[in-house]
């Protein structure tokens, strides 16, 4: 089997990552036809690319972000169009960050780019089910539209390493992300301030812009010692911030997103069998058990993540416990050539 990769992705993404490495590990070949041009350049740039591998693939699957690109994808080929889908660019920008009104005109353009595609599309892949459930009920499309495709890892670079001697014997835990309402970033800084007589260190990797100021912000007028900043990375120095740390952190927000989505940074911590801590959410449920292979405070409750983060720190068994289960986890489901044999080629071989 041959895959066309369609549309205005970044082609070392992680989700890309993880579907390129693992269908080309269950042995399809994938065809890319790629631009980053944007406005209409980007349906010119695609149309040429397209004219040179039209009659050499055998589906054609569009990548995240092509929300706009469903309907071309349709127009240019009589093969069967994937859309992931991945996640919901309505509950990203209303729900969570607020970036409109629930009843502007924005927010119905977006609730627009949410539904036409997955109608046009013959099949739509989400990252949980929750999301599909959401997706089923706001706009009404049909559930056999739909495959669950979590968010993974790229193996080659989020793998356990070694563990290296901590000189200063800190605690150290790990968060990365861009701030964003539903991560709940104020909910860590404010267990930092709970716990600054302990011996640990938060270090937390984001991109340096105006509301990474607000936390540093808030980091200075709670006094704050015990939190570092470091600056947006790549996936390698990632996966090695990692590795260096005793447990990551997941997310601690509670809007609509929040309770929907499992997280790449959660996955890349399993991956390197780390322990994570994050915010109670059902959803959590499709892959974890609480208290066995991942740790689940109340979301946006300082004081019980702070409890969570002395649980693991003063019990080295239940960190490992955890960390391992995790592990095991990622490996059995979530590893790109298992995730995406079982989970993706299992139903479009059958449609």
């Amino acid at each position: 089997m041959t895959i066309c990769f369609f549309g205005n992705y970044i082609a070392d993404y992680p989700r890309v990552a993880v579907m390129r490495n693992g269908l080309k590990e269950n042995g399809v070949e994938v065809l890319e036809c790629q631009t980053r041009e944007r406005g209409l350049k980007k349906y010119l740039a695609l149309w040429r690319e397209h004219r040179k591998i039209k009659n050499k693939y055998d589906l054609m699957l569009v990548m995240m972000g092509g929300q706009t690109l469903v309907w071309f994808a349709k127009f240019l080929t009589r093969k069967k169009v994937v859309f992931d889908a991945f996640s919901s660019l309505y509950l990203t920008n209303i729900e969570d960050r607020q970036l409109a009104s629930k009843n502007s005109l924005k927010a119905r353009i977006w609730a627009y780019w949410d539904w036409l595609p997955c109608q046009l599309a013959d099949l739509v892949l989400l990252d949980t089910k929750a999301q599909i459930d959401y997706f089923i009920k706001k706009y009404k499309i049909e559930e056999n539209k739909f495959i669950r495709i979590f968010a993974s890892a790229v193996d080659e670079i989020f793998y356990p390493r070694p563990e290296t001697e901590n000189a200063n014997k800190k605690f150290i835990i790990h968060w990365h992300g861009y701030i964003v309402p539903f991560y709940g970033l104020e909910t860590i800084i404010k267990a930092a301030k709970i716990l600054e007589k302990e011996n640990l260190e938060f270090r937390i990797t984001t991109r340096f812009n105006s509301e990474y100021e607000k936390i540093k912000k808030l980091v200075a007028e709670l006094g704050l010692k015990n939190v570092t900043f470091f600056s947006e990375t790549t996936r390698q120095e990632l996966a090695k911030n990692i590795n260096q740390a005793d447990a990551c952190l997941g997310v601690f927000g509670n809007n609509k997103k929040a309770q929907i989505v499992i997280p790449n940074k959660i996955v890349e911590a399993i991956a390197c069998a780390k322990p994570v801590i994050t915010g109670r959410q059902k959803v959590l449920e499709e892959l974890f058990v609480g208290g066995e292979s991942i740790m689940m405070c109340e979301s946006e409750d300082p004081r019980d993540l702070a409890e969570k983060i002395l649980k693991l720190k003063n019990n080295h068994e239940l960190k490992r416990k955890i960390g391992q289960s995790g592990y095991q986890i990622y490996l059995k489901k979530l590893k790109p050539k298992v995730l995406i044999k079982e989970n993706l080629l299992s139903v479009i071989t059958n449609n």
